[in-house]
């Protein structure tokens, strides 16, 4: 018994000793202490300030209906653009359009259980690639095929992701009016 009485008083006098030393250190680890959790406080402010911020600017990007009407304006100009020979501002239109598919593929966007972005991605990989190498060899016949090709995929998405009702077809008026489709002379 007090072999156990020895034991306890040591170990008050250990904790003792202990909290004298921690006073006499004019409170640094406590000071240590409360700095580090006004730090954690600042940072986890600053985190919420920058979530709220990306979700503002998230507000302000378009989404995937906007690129999609982006889409079907240079894939018209594309056309017309074809059809008047006018090869350098084809390959100009399907550049645009390559761009707002890369861009739309940035959102993951899944309709229906569809990847849009995977199968904007595919598109961009093999119709979009042929109608390239149609332009580069500015033959009109293959032109008018991989340009059908294309419009077919998309409407296959579309199809796919519930939105059957969006068919995309060859325009047969210009998307704008303010614009020469054949080459000056």
């Amino acid at each position: 018994m007090k072999y156990a009485n020895v034991v306890l008083v040591s170990c008050l006098i250990l904790v003792l000793s202990l909290l004298i030393q921690t006073m006499r250190s004019n409170g640094e680890p406590q000071a240590a202490y409360g700095k580090s959790d006004r730090a954690l406080a600042d940072l986890q402010a600053s985190a919420k300030r920058q979530e709220a911020a990306l979700a503002q600017l998230k507000e302000t990007l378009p989404d995937l209906g906007e690129y999609m009407t982006t889409f079907q304006l240079h894939i018209g100009k594309l056309w017309f653009a074809a059809n008047a020979s006018n090869w350098e501002l084809a390959d100009y239109e399907l550049n645009e359009l390559d761009e707002s598919m890369e861009a739309a593929g940035a959102l993951h966007s899944i309709k229906n259980e569809v990847n849009v972005s995977g199968v904007l991605d595919a598109i961009r990989k093999t119709q979009l690639a042929g109608v390239a190498d149609s332009i580069k060899s500015k033959n009109s016949v293959e032109f008018e095929k991989n340009y059908d090709e294309t419009l077919s995929a998309c409407n296959g998405c579309h199809e796919s992701a519930g939105f059957k009702f969006i068919s995309i077809v060859r325009p047969k008026a210009p998307p704008v009016t303010n614009q020469a489709w054949e080459l000056a002379k």
